[in-house]
């Protein structure tokens, strides 16, 4: 492109950008609208543009920056909420992506699209929720029926069972189901704390730190004299 056909205004880098997104290049949307952010940081259409172009790349974390500015920016302006949903809905964090399709909705009531999405979101919560009790359940009756297993072949093909008294297989066959239970609700926990990992900040690689460590060392004294030099001047009292 030619320096004369370059975007050159706030409004140009926007139209630039929007069709750098329909096009699908995402990456090239995002810098047309940093440009412009640059250029007009308090257009909260900018960064509402640029937040669904970080999605669009799966870049939540940066995603949900921009969302979070556009709302700074402007509070009652409903589709800064969306954008901040769809980006708390992406990264697994239902129940706040809800709270912020509702803030959008109370703002724009008529909004189709917030209505359905809400109860989309509603029902893939309900969803996740009847898995993880289905997990918990189904370790639980494993390891209950793996204990009853281990009391039967105990107690059918060896000679001196170790389990015989009735209490003793109950007692073993229950502590093998509560093991289940604990391995089930384990990894259901484990899925949950995983919601919402995208939304991590990057990772501080450390070299504006190394840079400053390296400005903040001293540079080494610098002997003028050896150490005979430096007697014989002491002898001569020189020093």
């Amino acid at each position: 492109m030619d320096e004369a056909q370059k975007p050159t205004t706030v409004e140009e880098l926007k139209i630039k950008g929007n069709e750098c997104v329909k096009d699908g290049k995402f990456i090239e949307a995002v810098l047309h609208y940093t440009q412009a952010i640059k250029m007009d940081p308090n257009n909260y259409i900018l960064h509402s543009n640029r937040s669904f172009a970080f999605l669009k790349l799966d870049q939540h974390y940066l995603s949900l920056q921009d969302a979070n500015e556009t709302v700074r920016l402007q509070p009652q302006w409903a589709k800064g909420y969306f954008r901040r949903a769809e980006v708390e809905a992406a990264s697994g964090l239902y129940d706040e992506a809800i709270i912020s399709y509702t803030h959008a909705l109370q703002l724009d009531p008529q909004n189709q699209k917030l209505i359905d999405s809400i109860k989309e979101l509603s029902e893939m919560q309900e969803n996740r929720i009847k898995e993880s009790q289905n997990v918990v359940w189904i370790c639980t009756c494993i390891g209950l029926v793996v204990g009853i297993m281990i009391v039967i072949l105990d107690y059918s093909f060896t000679t001196n069972p170790t389990l015989t008294n009735p209490l003793s297989m109950v007692a073993f066959s229950m502590a093998l189901s509560g093991l289940g239970f604990v391995v089930g609700k384990t990894t259901t926990m484990m899925s949950s704390w995983s919601a919402g990992r995208s939304l991590q900040p990057p990772v501080d690689l450390g070299y504006n730190d190394s840079s400053q460590e390296k400005e903040d060392v001293i540079p080494e004294r610098k002997n003028k004299y050896s150490k005979a030099q430096a007697r014989q001047r002491y002898k001569q009292g020189k020093l």
